[in-house]
């Protein structure tokens, strides 16, 4: 007789349990599902995000090196506006197509010490259409 309760005081201990530990864990393991989600989304979206930069930035130093070889008023009607297509080259093989460049000439008048000199300035504008470099939208540069 002794030897029935004492096997029936081991049993009993794991009979109030009904699996909660596995229910903890399957609670568990479906919140670090979310939580392992949410971080690929985020980092899915920041590498979108450094790729446009990447681009946007290989376009910007594109337009710099145009503005650097041949100066701000090469292509600009000597009074008026006048826009003019081109192709960026970026470098490393890749180049963007119809890339405008929109100049404007304005006369303007500057003053030093009394002494007023008139002089064309020239306003320019570059917009690049780039879906895939550049992300939604036109990127827009100008003086």
């Amino acid at each position: 007789m002794a030897r029935s309760t004492e096997r029936r005081r081991l049993l009993t201990p794991l009979a109030g349990q009904r699996g909660d530990a596995l229910v903890e864990a399957l609670i568990a393991m479906v919140l670090l599902g979310v939580v392992g989600l949410g971080l690929v989304y985020a980092l899915s979206r920041a590498m979108v995000a450094q790729k446009y930069q990447k681009g946007q930035s290989m376009a910007i130093q594109g337009i710099r090196a145009d503005l650097q070889s041949s100066g701000v008023a090469n292509g600009c009607p000597a009074t008026g506006a006048g826009t003019v297509s081109s192709n960026l080259s970026l470098g490393g093989g890749l180049q963007v197509n119809g890339v405008q460049k929109t100049c404007t000439i304005t006369a303007v008048t500057v003053t030093l010490n009394g002494v007023a000199k008139s002089a064309s300035l020239p306003v320019v504008q570059y917009a690049a259409d780039a879906q895939t470099l550049f992300g939604p939208g036109t990127l827009t540069v100008s003086n």
